[in-house]
């Protein structure tokens, strides 16, 4: 008997898994493309094609970003790493890039099986969980792009959720295997520090007793070897380490968004409220032209129905798994709320599968109950109009891309209008359909501190609010930017995504 469950779930997993490779491979060819993709693209195109790790595309002359062109170290290096050898493999593309994403989303998915089979004691919420980000279209979204926080979210949660299956048999093997796994999460992205806090509080939680120097030698070597590993980089320049690292910090965010990462330091409550209007942004809530897209932002009310009733229901609360899961979506929100004052929206990545296991927790407890007809009855309502809900929301979007659709007419237009040797000045974004190479630079300065001039200029929304903040922040740069468009080019494309300009002759 235990065996055929065993085989029905592992079977039902699998199914899960193959909708989740389909739902993520269609929203891959339909999201437009991203100019960060291109960003964290370009350096790895370089480590693989030229022998070295430099970022290309983007302008660095006069900024915080000089030297880029040589030396990557705005970003953490495992992403890249890994996008060079899975180009080695697969080959270059916007879609082999989304794929790598897609990948680790499945890691995600499979930790988090894991992870809440042990946690419950119940595969049934295992499968719930994972079932419930698959038909998620904002966490298939993020594991669709060309970013680094899938890998970074799937190597953390599978240390965690080695180290908790593990723990029994081999307490050692487990302490090492999870920190291993957190300590590349770490070398993937800043947001690896979360899975960091979160391994030390389960190893403390459940083995402090146990614990020994063996142990902490284990958990502390991962960590060395990987700062050793990346500081023979570093040491490479560190002064363009420290410039980029810490511009990237600080800096791009107030340029390209006209937020500051570290406001929530200095205004704890408002960081709070910062991190609620993360979750309405990332559920169209402002963006939304009509009552029926913001009532999308429903989806956001069942979560919270599936956190307050694991908080409120004490055959839920008092079970150690569940508790567990509470006290970790505190230190997640708390922790991205204090620490991430940009509110980027692939971030959700790190927290939708907390909220997801506690709504899976929730409904297949009430599902499950002895109790009232109408509590089982409500539990089977709330899932169904979460499926509802998500499928509708994933279907249209998918369905009417019209971002793509901007994206693309603008590509059109590009290709009738310009040659392959004509220089673009514009969102990197342009590089997966021109080419990563000399005659696309990205540069919202529009040649402020290089003095370079192109045939075309390609500004996306980020341009255009680049060129709105420049008037308050870096006038001077404003003044020469409006010179240049006045002067210089004329506008020949114009839709809600992309304007061109074309230069025009002295």
């Amino acid at each position: 008997m235990r065996s055929t469950l065993r085989l029905r779930s592992a079977a039902t997993f699998v199914l899960i898994l193959i909708l989740y490779g389909l739902v993520a491979s269609w929203q891959a060819r339909t999201t437009s493309p991203w100019e960060n993709e291109a960003w964290f693209a370009d350096p790895a195109l370089n480590l693989l094609n030229k022998g070295f790790m430099g970022t290309t595309i983007l302008e660095s002359k006069g900024t915080w970003m000089e030297g880029m062109d040589r030396h990557t170290y705005w970003i953490l290096p495992l992403h890249v790493l890994a996008q060079a050898g899975w180009y080695k493999v697969f080959g270059f593309s916007l879609l082999t890039l989304r794929w790598l994403s897609i990948f680790w989303g499945a890691v995600i998915l499979c930790a988090w099986y894991w992870l809440m089979r042990r946690l419950s004691q119940d595969p049934r919420v295992g499968l719930l969980s994972v079932g419930l980000l698959t038909v998620d279209y904002h966490f298939t979204s993020v594991a669709a792009l060309g970013r680094m926080d899938a890998m970074s979210a799937g190597l953390g949660w599978a240390g965690c959720a080695a180290y908790v299956c593990m723990r029994e048999r081999n307490l050692r093997v487990a302490v090492l295997g999870g920190n291993v796994l957190v300590a590349a999460s770490c070398l993937t992205h800043p947001c690896g520090a979360l899975y960091f806090m979160l391994l030390s509080f389960l190893t403390l939680y459940y083995d402090r007793a146990r614990l020994g120097w063996r142990e902490v030698v284990a958990a502390g070597v991962p960590y060395l070897a990987a700062i050793g590993a990346w500081g023979t980089y570093v040491f490479q320049s560190p002064a363009q380490f420290w410039s980029q690292f810490s511009g990237n910090a600080s800096g791009i965010a107030a340029e390209f968004t006209g937020m500051d990462r570290w406001s929530g330091l200095r205004s704890p409550l408002g960081a709070f409220y910062g991190e609620i209007r993360r979750y309405l942004a990332v559920f169209d809530w402002y963006r939304a032209t009509s009552f029926w897209m913001r009532f999308q932002a429903s989806i956001l009310v069942l979560y919270g129905l599936g956190v307050v009733s694991a908080l409120f229901t004490p055959s839920i609360r008092r079970r150690p798994g569940y508790r567990i899961l509470l006290l970790c979506g505190v230190l997640f929100y708390s922790l991205l709320a204090l620490f991430e004052g940009l509110k980027s929206s692939p971030y959700i990545v790190h927290t939708l599968p907390i909220a997801a296991a506690l709504l899976a927790a929730s409904i297949v407890h009430y599902v499950s109950a002895d109790g009232l007809p109408w509590t089982r009855w409500s539990a089977v309502a709330v899932l169904t109009a979460f499926l509802c809900l998500q499928l509708t929301y994933g279907i249209q979007s998918n369905w009417f891309p019209q971002e793509r659709w901007n994206y693309g007419a603008m590509v059109e237009f590009l290709a009738h209008h310009a040659t392959p040797s004509s220089q673009m000045m514009g969102g990197a974004e342009l590089a997966f359909e021109r080419g990563f190479n000399p005659n696309l630079i990205d540069d919202p300065r529009l040649g402020y501190y290089s003095g370079k001039r192109a045939d075309f200029i390609v500004a996306n929304v980020v341009y255009r609010g680049w060129f709105q903040r420049s008037k308050t922040r870096y006038p001077n740069i404003h003044e020469h930017i409006q010179e240049v468009l006045r002067t210089r080019y004329r506008e020949v494309f114009h839709n809600p995504s992309y304007t061109v300009y074309q230069r025009v002759a002295d």
